[in-house]
């Protein structure tokens, strides 16, 4: 092949990749859309009818093309769009997509959007979350087509009951203007028949007004007379008023008990027994007065001195500190009654059967709750394998040569090893919990330990292990771990079962010239019951009424 063929054919070829590149970023470009996802976020909304809206159809506000329709799917009975829109665009939750036609005569359709103003940013939460609610729906060109349709349909009935109104032989206008022109012949006739009665009423009225004339011009006098007695029984109550107010103050003043009553003429005095009567009362209402100074001088000399701060109601309320300390002590004391109020007892009994051992292990406990969270448990443990112990004792002897002569002394150790085959044993633990898990602390099976428990099944499954007996002076083992589970069966009855010192190998024996022992791995199950405070209140009320029961039946 020559050159010239050569630079033609890669020319083609240049060509031809060129162009499919060009295709590949306009297919990639067209198949996405006009937004990237860099520069846009997608959110859903939910129409009853999509007519009208497909494929990249604009989404705008304020006529401003800020996004378009990614996609168009069916959920359910309605219609989902995905519409990309603009990152910089901050639609809220309570942003509105509006759909309308923006010609009559054009299918295509835009939606009409709203940024909101409440609720948070669309484009800063999850995908899923993305939805706008408020939607609403244009009619479309059928439904207006339709609409219409049914509105000359209404129109034309109405238009022919107008006219059977107007033309008609029933209730029609012109029987109505009929009807009203007769009316108002008739009442034509009725004034023109009845203008002289009307002119008598007027008479009468004029009539009337006289004779009122006649007698307000007549009695005036009278009137006067009534006026001048009111004024004459208000100026006497005065007098009594001013009586009244000289009675309860000092003696010797016009009124005063002895003084001749207010308005009476000079010189004349009451009778004996009305002034009696009145020095009695004049006596009384004079003891109720100074009852009534003694009173509020009292009143005025306590106010005196808790105003200086004297006594104790004066040292609370003048010295300030003082009144702090006794709010803080009545404040502590309050919070101590009310977590007295709200502390809880659970008392508690189990029992595991020991295989290896053969023997039965018995708790009793106390759970002292002052939170639901919290609490502290106080137990008694029956352990048939008992606990070893060591007792170590000295004994010195003298040392002497062949001849006898005393050269020192020698001190001998004894250890002893003692093992109770039925040991009473005890825990006092602080338990905290942390959602599913609790965990404790202190001394388990009088010996310092660690335990946790897992709640299951809304804590009726609970999973527990404990570690302790660290270490032991009879035996080089591993520390003692106990792993077990307790089913709630009932409200207050649970079973359980487990591994006990799992982490040692079984074995048993006797010391040498001593006790038998027993140590290591062994299997047990059992059951257990507890109550709360509240449920041994309710269990001796029921106990206690049955026995009332039985003590009236017989």
């Amino acid at each position: 092949m020559n050159k010239p063929l050569r630079n033609k054919a890669l020319a083609v070829g240049l060509l031809t990749a060129v162009c499919g590149v060009a295709f590949l970023v306009a297919f990639t470009f067209f198949k996405k859309g006009g937004y990237s996802e860099k520069e846009s976020y997608v959110v859903y909304a939910y129409f009853d009818d999509a007519t009208g809206l497909t494929w990249k159809s604009r989404v705008e506000i304020a006529g401003i093309q800020v996004g378009e329709v990614e996609a168009v799917t069916l959920a359910g009975g309605r219609a989902r769009l995905d519409l990309r829109i603009k990152r910089d665009i901050p639609l809220r939750e309570d942003s509105c997509v509006t759909k309308r036609f923006p010609s009559t005569l054009l299918p295509d359709a835009v939606l009409e959007a709203t940024l909101g103003t409440t609720g948070a940013l669309l484009r800063d939460l999850p995908a899923k979350d993305r939805e706008v609610k408020c939607v609403r729906e244009a009619a479309s060109v059928a439904k207006l087509l339709e609409s219409v349709s049914k509105i000359t349909v209404d129109l034309q009935t109405v238009s022919a009951g107008l006219a059977d109104t107007v033309t008609g032989t029933r209730g029609s206008v012109r029987q109505i203007i009929e009807n009203l022109a007769s009316i108002s012949r008739n009442l034509d006739n009725a004034v023109q028949e009845n203008s002289r009665t009307v002119a008598r009423i007027l008479d009468n009225t004029q009539a009337v007004t006289a004779d009122l004339r006649y007698v307000t011009n007549n009695d005036r006098d009278k009137y006067m007379a009534i006026a001048k007695n009111l004024q004459d029984a208000s100026a006497e109550l005065k007098q009594v008023l001013a009586s009244v107010q000289t009675i309860l103050g000092t003696n010797g003043h016009p009124g005063a008990p002895g003084a001749a009553p207010a308005g009476a003429e000079p010189g004349t005095a009451p009778e004996p027994a009305q002034a009696q009567a009145s020095q009695e009362q004049m006596k009384g209402v004079a003891q109720a007065i100074a009852k009534v100074n003694d009173s509020l001088e009292n009143v005025k000399k306590i106010s005196g001195t808790v105003s200086q701060g004297e006594g104790v109601a004066g040292k609370l309320l003048v010295d300030e500190r003082l009144g702090r300390k006794v709010g803080s002590a009545l404040e502590g004391a309050s919070d101590y009654v009310d977590r007295l109020s709200k502390l809880k007892l659970e008392v508690g009994m189990r029992s595991e059967w020991l295989l290896n051992e053969r023997g039965a292990k018995t708790y009793f406990g106390i759970a002292l709750m002052p939170r639901p969270d919290k609490y502290y448990l106080l137990q008694i443990i029956s352990d048939p394998r008992g606990y070893s112990s060591i007792v170590n004792s000295t004994s010195t002897t003298e040392t002497r040569d062949a001849a006898g002569n005393r050269i020192g002394y020698q001190t001998t150790l004894t250890s002893t090893t003692s093992t109770d085959i039925q040991q009473v044993l005890f825990s006092l633990e602080f338990a905290k919990r942390y959602g599913p898990a609790t965990f404790r602390i202190g001394i388990i099976e009088s010996s310092g330990g660690v335990g946790a428990d897992l709640h299951l099944l809304e804590d009726a499954l609970k999973v527990s292990v404990d570690l302790y007996q660290f270490s032991r002076p009879d035996q080089a083992v591993l520390p003692r771990a106990k792993l077990w589970a307790d089913y709630n069966v009932f409200q207050h009855v649970y079973l359980t079962a487990g591994s006990d010192d799992f982490l040692n190998a079984w074995r048993a024996g006797h010391y040498p010239g001593g006790p038998k022992f027993s140590i290591g791995s062994d299997v047990f199950f059992g059951g257990g019951i507890h109550f709360t405070d509240d449920d041994l209140k309710t269990l001796v009320g029921a106990v206690g009424g049955v026995a009332g029961s039985a003590a009236t039946a017989h």
